[in-house]
């Protein structure tokens, strides 16, 4: 296990998100600013084996519970972009809230935008994480 400290991605996802954002960029999709955090996070993590990741921070597929400074909560799941689907609070990684979800531990305070286009974000604690694919050892190659 990697200290707490220590920022670090599963081998997996780091192989699949690579993937992903070179396979959008070389088809002229460009790289959003969504992507590129995902890119600054993917270089300066720690590469583990998926059993080395933190049962605390979130990976891909993962089901985390927000909550507000107001008591609010929210459930989401942080997606590939083909699973992007807001009304079901499957949010792709390569959207901010995604973005913004990817490597977050328990306990951290996240910036998310409220309302497309509105530039407008709200503060949330990572309250939980009640699903993580590599804690459960749900690891598909």
């Amino acid at each position: 296990m990697t200290q707490a400290s220590q920022p670090c991605i599963s081998a997996v996802d780091q192989a699949r998100l690579v993937v992903l954002i070179e396979t959008r960029f070389q088809r002229g999709q460009g790289v959003s600013d969504a992507a590129s955090r995902v890119l600054a996070r993917l270089r300066a993590a720690q590469v583990v084996p998926p059993d080395g990741i933190p049962a605390d921070q979130v990976t891909m597929n993962s089901t985390v519970v927000l909550e507000g400074a107001d008591g609010a909560k929210r459930e989401l799941t942080l997606v590939y972009p083909e699973d992007h689907d807001p009304e079901e609070e499957c949010w792709s990684i390569l959207h901010p809230v995604g973005a913004a979800l990817f490597g977050a531990r328990v306990g951290e305070t996240i910036e998310l935008p409220e309302a497309e286009g509105s530039g407008a974000a709200a503060t949330w604690t990572l309250a939980a994480l009640p699903f993580q694919p590599e804690a459960r050892g749900w690891v598909a190659l």
